[in-house]
């Protein structure tokens, strides 16, 4: 295989990365909204789009397996190469935890909520601003764009620990509600888990770029 082949391989298979990236963060955006407007449509939607991510990841990896087994790549091609393949894993999770918020939005649908969502919305704003900044970086292999993420990440972590206090209180105070409670919980968890994601994959940039193994 040529340079230039093996080149284009490697565009390929990142332009494909970031696509599927775009996808599970318009996912995890619109999950969200279907949870807020309770919106069964829009919810279903996305459960039915999740599958799509799936099948991407199978074919990224499958590539990215295939193309380290011809070219056997050294130094920088295979750090980007490794680096490819586990983004496709924290992607992949991305979709899923947008599958998981619209099964929830489906549950409670029909039920009036008893909470204003908390600090769900904000959580959400900040997360899948993490992604695009995150899938950026890597794009572009920008060191100093994916630490932006890192004071994002700990406002998240923030707003995580102050949404479980509350809905906790609230169980407390009102046992009957706990099913939606235990609910939104487990929304405001998921979010911060796809703040971690968001933040693994800024961090593989700063060591794609800097080699520095403290970021992976």
């Amino acid at each position: 295989m040529t340079r230039n082949k093996f080149e284009q391989q490697l565009a390929e298979i990142k332009k494909r990365l970031l696509s599927m990236g775009s996808l599970s963060e318009e996912l995890i955006g619109l999950s969200v909204q279907s949870l807020k407007d309770q919106d069964e449509e829009l919810a279903k939607k996305v459960i039915a789009s999740d599958k799509q991510i799936d099948r991407e990841y199978v074919n990224i990896e499958k590539k990215i397996m295939r193309t380290i087994a011809m070219q056997a790549p050294v130094a920088g091609d295979l750090r980007l190469l490794l680096t490819a393949l586990k983004n496709a894993t924290d992607i992949e999770r991305l979709g899923d935890y947008a599958k998981d918020i619209a099964e929830i939005a489906l549950r409670h649908k029909d039920e009036e909520y008893i909470t204003k969502l908390i600090n769900i919305p904000r959580m959400n704003e900040i997360a899948l601003s993490m992604v695009q900044i995150s899938l950026e970086s890597f794009e572009t292999e920008d060191a100093d764009m994916a630490r932006q993420v890192h004071p994002m990440d700990d406002e998240v972590d923030s707003l995580y620990d102050r949404t479980f206090r509350l809905l906790t209180t609230y169980i407390l105070e009102n046992p009957k509600n706990i099913s939606q409670a235990f609910s939104l919980m487990l929304v405001a968890r998921h979010l911060e888990r796809v703040a971690d994601h968001a933040l693994n994959i800024a961090n593989r940039t700063i060591y794609l770029k800097e080699g520095d193994i403290q970021y992976i």
